[in-house]
């Protein structure tokens, strides 16, 4: 299932919603479940306390309830398409499903604790797998995520952007010091980023070891828009992705390909904890691709890119200048 956050214009100001999809439409979470909770016990009275209580104004809030909510949820949606979707109505008659262009899609994680992408030096970058047995890692700002839609602003302190097509594995159970073998127990889902370096910048942030601001400015994070959860291990390492830059691929992975696993990310970066939102990108410059590992892509200003994976969905963007910068 992928799951949305975003508004309605009715909504109020900071009045987000979880939102799935079914049949070409955005199904209202929480009003499907307070319907599912009617027609189950015949009462209004709780259902729809119990349904914001699984399904409340964040994703990151519903992965907190675990098992029960994903269980939860495939009876919902299980009811809704038994249902038929262009009839269900919530309990009190309110509108449930709507089309694309109704909701205003936001990254599904507004505020994770932990968002790294993993990463090594570029001069631990040669053409065989590199020796580093540890999977190093930066951080992106939620301040710089954007989704799909949004374009990509050129700052004006950089001659040098590139990008990396990525898949985030997001935390769906809390954990520290997570044995390797248990790494996937944690594993709520995977969703969609792009990373835009500023490339001249970073190599410079890179003399000292800083990746901070050469990784994280606007619009520096291409996001989701969809959090795909419910698929098994197996799966999910067969996400394939590819990143396109004006309508030719550039890059094609899938987490398989990649040079550490998911298991050895999740043991190292749970020695500070992971909490259920946080996640953690593999990009297509960590995947082995022939006999080498891929290149980030670089940009240029009035390029269309987009990242996809059929299970997941897209993220496109278009690189423009930043107002007063000069065109490249």
């Amino acid at each position: 299932m992928k799951l949305y956050l975003g508004v309605l214009e009715s909504s109020l100001p900071g009045q987000t919603r979880i939102f799935g999809e079914l049949g070409g439409q955005l199904i209202d979470l929480q009003i499907a479940c307070a319907a599912y909770l009617t027609q189950a016990d015949g009462k209004t009275a709780n259902a729809y306390e119990l349904a914001s209580y699984y399904f409340p104004t964040t994703i990151t809030g519903f992965l907190e309830w675990g098992e029960p909510s994903l269980k939860l949820l495939d009876q919902v949606i299980d009811y809704v398409n038994k249902s038929g979707v262009g009839q269900l109505r919530g309990p009190g008659g309110e509108k449930l499903a709507y089309t694309s262009t109704d909701v205003r899609v936001l990254p599904p994680l507004q505020n994770p604790e932990k968002s790294f992408v993993i990463g090594f030096a570029d001069r631990a970058r040669v053409e065989a797998l590199p020796p580093a047995e540890i999977p190093t890692g930066y951080y992106k700002l939620p301040q710089t995520f954007v989704t799909t839609g949004a374009p990509v602003i050129w700052p004006k302190f950089s001659e040098e952007l590139d990008a990396d097509g990525c898949i985030a594995i997001v935390i769906g159970k809390a954990g520290k010091r997570i044995a390797p073998e248990k790494a996937w127990e944690h594993v709520a889902g995977a969703m969609l980023i792009v990373d835009i370096t500023a490339r001249d910048i970073n190599k410079r942030e890179g003399l000292t070891t800083n990746n901070l601001l050469g990784k994280n400015f606007p619009s520096s994070t291409c996001v989701a828009p969809a959090l795909l959860v419910g698929k098994d291990k197996q799966d999910l390492l067969g996400l394939e992705v590819e990143l396109a830059l004006d309508g030719q691929v550039k890059q094609k992975f899938a987490l398989r390909d990649c040079v550490f696993t998911v298991e050895q990310i999740i043991a190292r970066w749970s020695i500070i904890g992971i909490k259920p939102g946080d996640w953690l990108a593999i990009g297509a410059s960590m995947a082995i691709q022939g006999d080498r590992l891929q290149n980030p892509v670089p940009l240029k200003i009035g390029s269309t890119i987009r990242c996809s994976a059929p299970a997941i969905g897209e993220l496109s963007h278009q690189v423009v200048a930043a107002a007063g910068g000069i065109r490249r």
